[in-house]
């Protein structure tokens, strides 16, 4: 006669890390959650040494971290982000600041593009338009040298006439940001 294999099978339970303690569906949540933490950690490695000082990180991480930066090829970098992730996974709180100075860090990035964008969209709005876009521009800001910047519109429109690299258009984008700052 032959037994059922699960007869008298005993489910063990195991012990579930800190980190962990969020209801995941799946092995593979658990799984994804980690490597998120390791991403986390290896971009830690691309911050500078005043963000990192901010975030009050421990010894044993900023080392790794340090070592992580020297090395430079093999399974040694995967095997010491894996390290950083677990000791991030360690210190929880550090993870919550770590993405809190990342989301500001990126929305800081993402203003001062849109920013230099406006800039170039009004250089190239006072290229094209010449002296009715002056006339717009001195509204916003009353203090412009309204024959300086003509000067240097005329130089940027002769130089895309001539097809000449952009000096004249560089220096009138460095005036316009010059005047906001």
């Amino acid at each position: 006669m032959v037994r059922p294999r699960n007869v008298n099978r005993v489910k063990k339970e195991h012990p579930i890390a800190a980190w962990e303690q969020e209801e995941f569906d799946s092995r593979t949540q658990i799984k994804r959650a980690a490597h998120a933490v390791t991403d986390l950690g290896e971009q830690l490695t691309e911050l500078t040494k005043g963000q990192m000082a901010k975030l009050n990180i421990p010894p044993e991480l900023a080392e790794a971290l340090d070592t992580l930066t020297r090395i430079s090829k093999g399974n040694a970098i995967k095997r010491q982000k894996s390290f950083i992730g677990k000791l991030l996974r360690q210190n929880e709180h550090l993870i919550i600041e770590i993405k809190a100075m990342l989301e500001e860090e990126e929305l800081k990035r993402k203003q001062q593009n849109a920013h230099f964008h406006r800039l170039e969209m009004l250089r190239e709005r006072l290229i094209a338009e010449g002296d009715d876009a002056i006339a717009g521009l001195m509204q916003s800001y009353p203090q412009v040298d309204r024959q300086h910047l003509r000067q240097m519109i005329r130089n940027a429109q002769k130089e895309l006439a001539e097809n000449k690299p952009p000096k004249a258009s560089r220096e009138l984008f460095k005036y316009l940001r010059s005047l906001e700052w």
